[in-house]
């Protein structure tokens, strides 16, 4: 079932580039989003844009492209939050991509999955040159239990040089 998205095109007048070939074989993206007035925003290809007041649809050959212009642009810098990414394939079938669950990725959401999260603070990580021929992988690794564990190996008698015109 294809869904039609709505808005209109922001105002630009053209570059060397626009969509690829790959957007009429494989796919293309589509950013929408609302904004309160009519403003000047720069183009994640290259230039610069007036997106209009109200809603606003604008095609791009990457998923990438979409990303920067919706965190870079209207985010951060115009306050506008209600962008979404969608994926048109060739023959007209629409799939919402960003984001996913209502939620930007940068927040927390309470049923989100935790995605190669590991208990520990970086100074709990083991030493990569201990793990080195073991076939262990340094986020697979336990978290070492000893007492000498997170301590230096330097001995501060030996071998250390004492500060000119101190003696020892």
């Amino acid at each position: 079932m294809a869904e039609e998205l709505s808005g209109q095109t922001p105002i630009f007048g053209g570059s060397t580039g626009g969509l690829l070939t790959k957007a009429y074989r494989e796919e293309k993206y589509v950013i929408t989003w609302t904004s309160p007035k009519e403003q000047v925003f720069e183009m994640p290809t290259g230039g610069s844009a007036i997106m209009r007041q109200g809603p606003n649809k604008l095609e791009l050959p990457r998923k990438e492209y979409c990303i920067a212009l919706g965190g870079q642009q209207l985010r951060a810098k115009m306050r506008i939050t209600d962008y979404k990414i969608y994926r048109v394939y060739p023959n007209g079938e629409v799939q919402y991509l960003h984001p996913s669950d209502g939620v930007f990725p940068e927040k927390v959401n309470e049923g989100r999955q935790k995605v190669g999260y590991i208990d520990r603070n970086i100074g709990k990580n083991p030493d990569p040159a201990k793990l080195k021929f073991s076939d262990t992988k340094t986020y697979e690794a336990t978290t070492p239990r000893s007492s000498e564990a997170g301590k230096g190996t330097q001995d501060t008698k030996s071998g250390s040089l004492p500060r000119q015109g101190i003696e020892m």
